[in-house]
């Protein structure tokens, strides 16, 4: 009514007035107190994601925010703050394969007024694994299990039998090592691949060639935890003699040699920037810039004989030192600092892994049950480098000797194979064929059991062990996706 009765260039202007009058309200007087925005709305997240932010439209009162805020299922953590933003960092990642709703109620600006309501929904990523599978129809092949989706899925063509094979930061990509079948010849090529797992843009299955093996046999590997380089152990195929070689080799570029001894064992520091290698007199550790020399160690640690882990954070590493009674010792340095012993055990250490936080270290040992006839059995231990005490979490059938273990990425279980074997040299492990795994003493792999132990946490003030549960999956060697 009012717009017909006033002349139209009148009201153009009335318009212009009470829209440049909005815009100076929505300015100076924004509204209700309201969070703006939540990092994590409706995102998946992983072992990577350990913080949120939450955007405020006005100043608030971080104690009430901090009060008011519940996350269900629970998420311990801490907050920092800056001006209108609030963060929250996760103690540990959040655990995987779940819902989570969060909710912020009762908070109030600095000056007393409530802020609205909020209510947001993120999940975390699901829980699966890869594996090398032995059963019927995917003998030597990389298998990926969602246990969140209850699906499986081949990865590997057939004419390919996979070896060893290590995953990449985002779970999109497994590089693997693998010989073709139908090769006859007494030196079958291994090569290098990368296959995707469907995590990622690519479809699963996608194959692609990283190494040949005309010139050099590709023989242990390792990838860093960031996916910024693998280190290759290579031998010359035209001088049999010469010292095995170390190759860094990163995406799109052409492998490079590592000049400095190759020793035995090796594991790459999670940023890729640095290389633990077992040499004669301890363990060397290497810069991998390929800017620097490699063969002046940045750091070595003298008489110790292998390195078994580093920290997700690059701070820890974990020695192993064979001592002149037969007994083996772990030893944990930080910041490539002296080295300070945790445990001696008469027996075997096999694995070790830090967990996410890097404040417990878990340990896959074959303890000396009898001197006389040398019996080992495996356990599956954790060692919290806060208080140096140690739990036991399974413990396993003596002649289990060949297992390998994994710790999930959001440091809730574990899992872990059971080994079928024939003895090398043996008529039966000539049936097997040339191609089928090996254990790490030369043994045919026949089948395997993968199992899980759950849950892990927490740890403290209790001595019951935690369920060991069959999966129902045939293979051995698994690892958790990250």
């Amino acid at each position: 009514m009012l717009k017909a009765i006033l002349p139209k260039r009148l009201w153009q202007r009335l318009s212009i007035a009470a829209l440049a009058v909005a815009v100076a309200a929505a300015v100076f007087w924004p509204g209700s107190p309201r969070v703006r925005s939540f990092s994590w709305a409706d995102e998946t997240v992983t072992w990577r994601d350990r913080d949120f932010e939450l955007v405020f439209s006005h100043a608030i009162d971080p104690a009430s925010v901090e009060t008011g805020l519940e996350i269900e299922p629970p998420l311990p953590g801490q907050w920092e703050w800056n001006g209108k933003r609030a963060t929250y960092r996760l103690d540990r990642p959040a655990p995987y394969g779940l819902d989570y709703v969060l909710r912020l109620t009762g908070a109030t600006r600095a000056g007393g007024e409530a802020i609205e309501p909020f209510e947001a929904d993120f999940r975390s990523a699901d829980r699966a694994i890869v594996y090398l599978g032995t059963g019927a129809d995917e003998s030597g092949a990389l298998v990926a299990y969602n246990f969140t989706q209850g699906e499986r899925q081949i990865l590997t063509p057939a004419d390919l039998s996979v070896m060893d094979y290590r995953l990449y930061p985002r779970g999109d990509r497994v590089l693997f090592s693998a010989i073709e079948r139908a090769a006859d010849d007494r030196a079958p090529e291994i090569q290098l691949y990368t296959v995707a797992t469907g995590a990622g843009d690519a479809p699963a299955g996608r194959l692609d060639r990283l190494l040949d093996g005309q010139n050099y046999q590709n023989l242990q590997f390792d990838l860093a935890l960031d996916g910024s380089v693998a280190v290759i152990q290579r031998a010359d195929r035209q001088r049999p003699n010469a010292p095995f070689g170390l190759w860094a080799v990163r995406d799109g570029q052409a492998p490079m040699p590592i000049e400095a001894e190759s020793g035995g064992t090796f594991s790459i520091a999670p940023n890729g920037r640095a290389l633990a290698v077992a040499q004669s007199e301890g363990i060397a550790i290497l810069p991998l810039d390929p800017a620097a020399n490699a063969s002046e160690p940045v750091a070595f640690f003298r008489d110790f004989g292998r390195s078994l882990a580093f920290s997700e954070d690059g701070l820890k590493l974990a020695l192993l030192r064979f001592n002149p009674d037969y007994t083996r010792s772990i030893f944990l340095s930080t910041d490539l600092g002296e080295p300070e012993e945790l445990l001696t055990l008469a027996g075997s250490v096999l694995d070790a892994q830090f967990d996410p936080t890097g404040n417990l270290l878990y340990c896959l040992l074959l303890a000396e049950l009898d001197t006389e006839t040398y019996l080992e059995q495996p356990r599956i231990v954790a060692i919290d480098l806060e208080n140096l005490t140690l739990r036991e979490l399974a413990r396993l059938d003596a002649e289990q000797r060949d297992l390998h273990f994994d710790l999930s990425p959001d440091g809730q279980a574990i899992v872990f194979d059971r080994l079928q074997t024939v003895a090398r040299g043996s008529d039966a492990a000539a049936e097997t064929g040339r191609d089928s795994p090996r254990t790490r003493s030369g043994d045919r792999v026949t089948g395997g059991d993968l199992q899980a132990i759950v849950p892990l946490l927490p740890l403290e003030n209790s001595d019951d062990r935690p369920t060991i549960e069959p999966l129902g999956l045939s293979g051995i060697r698994p690892r958790w996706l990250p």
